[in-house]
């Protein structure tokens, strides 16, 4: 049994790894005798695995390489994207002889999802667009692997995540043509399943299911009180922060974010800001944000001025008393660790996670940023404030783990038993006497 996991994203950013992790985990557990490969943002010349498993590298991967110039980008992109669209669109050989023409790394995916048993495409927030032609051409891209290896009567699972928004026609047909084609579409709030639903595609379709980074729980890594000088007794308050606004915005969001510092700094407690997203990928650094955070302070906070793996950093979210969190999957590593959490939304998985939890008045849109609103939310959990805080998560989260632990029986359901017992077969050939 062959199974590709695509749209994977890179391991610089923690809550994308911790998603492939549980995937990766969640696919060996359905179908443990079957050959996984990886097709992901990563160059497989660099990056040969992750977690033991083979990446190969991908299409989109491949089109977008921030190694080399705009104009390449633009020429691989003109170059792959009418050879994909008539191998879907032309008859079997025809198909198939036009895939043989794509460069090695895309032609590797095409491959792969080809001949694959399964496909499965993991959770996260990357099945989207903007208005104009680079959102077209993300959806275009993210589908690829989904729309060939259905080609080839592949099954394509879609792991839980959110979707949307799908501002032009053309992007929900698009959307509407993959999706409706498969076994298994799991969206992990309500907001992302009317957006699938606006799509065209049926409410009985779309599965509801829980973010997988709740189940992501690595083993406890080295003390980071001792890591970061800290007086045990000391409480520690994480903070993550991230670009995302136009240039004056984004200043305005980052200096009410100093200011916040301060006065919880001022309150006794040591802030400590820590990058959940380091990669150069993108300029999607929040080192550099965070740098400029920590300028604008009075008192400077602890940083992490450098990367840090995404292993690591699930384990200083639980040394935290409290977190005011940007990246929402920093939110998710606080909240499994019992930690409360002032989450600031940039998409609808924040705002539509946290409604599930019962925590939306916890939540602030990051365009409505400002240090007073801020302070209102964090001011109560410095103090006795978080213990309900923390009753409610110890009331809440564990059944929301459950949930995110039922993707490997969803997925074993998919495949018939002759399939799972063929896989078991070929990895334990039996030895004649």
């Amino acid at each position: 049994m062959r199974i590709v996991v695509v749209n994977a994203y890179v391991r610089g950013n923690a809550g994308d790894a911790a998603l492939l992790s549980v995937c990766v985990r969640h696919v060996r557990e359905a179908f443990p005798y079957a050959r996984t490969v990886i097709a992901g943002m990563e160059d497989a010349a660099v990056h040969p695995d992750f977690e033991g498993v083979e990446n190969i590298g991908s299409i989109r991967r491949w089109v977008a390489d921030g190694e080399v110039s705009l104009l390449r980008r633009v020429l691989r992109k003109l170059l792959v994207a009418p050879l994909a669209v008539l191998a879907l669109l032309l008859p079997g050989p025809a198909g198939r002889a036009l895939l043989r023409l794509l460069p090695a790394e895309a032609r590797r995916e095409a491959d792969a999802v080809s001949r694959a048993d399964l496909v499965v495409s993991m959770g996260g927030g990357y099945l989207n667009a903007r208005p104009g032609l680079n959102g077209h051409q993300n959806v275009f891209f993210v589908l690829l692997p989904a729309l060939l290896a259905q080609r080839a009567g592949v099954p394509v699972v879609f792991a839980p995540q959110s979707f949307g928004p799908f501002p032009a026609r053309l992007q929900r047909r698009l959307v509407r043509r993959a999706l409706r084609r498969s076994p298994l579409v799991l969206a992990r709030e309500a907001l992302s399943a009317a957006m699938l639903e606006e799509c065209g595609l049926p409410a009985d379709r779309i599965g509801r299911a829980v973010d997988s980074g709740f189940a992501y729980a690595p083993e406890a890594q080295p003390d980071w009180r001792a890591r970061l000088d800290t007086d045990p007794g000391q409480p520690l308050v994480g903070l993550t922060a991230r670009r995302w606004l136009e240039p004056a915005a984004q200043d305005g969001y980052e200096r009410a974010l100093a200011e916040v510092v301060d006065r919880i700094q001022a309150a006794g407690h040591r802030v400590v800001l820590i990058p959940q997203v380091s990669t150069g990928y993108l300029g999607d650094d929040d080192i550099l944000v965070e740098r400029r955070i920590a300028a604008h302070c009075t008192t400077p906070p602890l940083q992490l001025d450098e990367r840090v793996d995404y292993r690591e950093l699930r384990s200083l979210y639980g040394e935290c008393s409290l977190l005011v969190g940007t990246r929402f999957h920093s939110v998710i590593f606080a909240l499994t660790s019992g930690v409360p959490c002032v989450a600031i939304g940039y998409e609808h998985k924040t705002a539509g996670i946290m409604a599930e939890l019962g925590l939306s008045a916890k939540v602030v849109p990051i365009e409505e940023v400002t240090a007073d609103r801020l302070w209102t939310l964090v001011e109560p959990l410095l103090g006795p404030g978080a213990e309900e805080y923390r009753a409610l998560l110890r009331d809440r989260v564990p059944g929301y783990v459950a949930r995110a632990e039922e993707f490997p029986a969803m997925l074993r359901a998919l495949l018939p038993a002759t399939a799972q017992d063929t896989a078991r077969a070929v990895a334990q050939p039996q030895v004649s006497a």
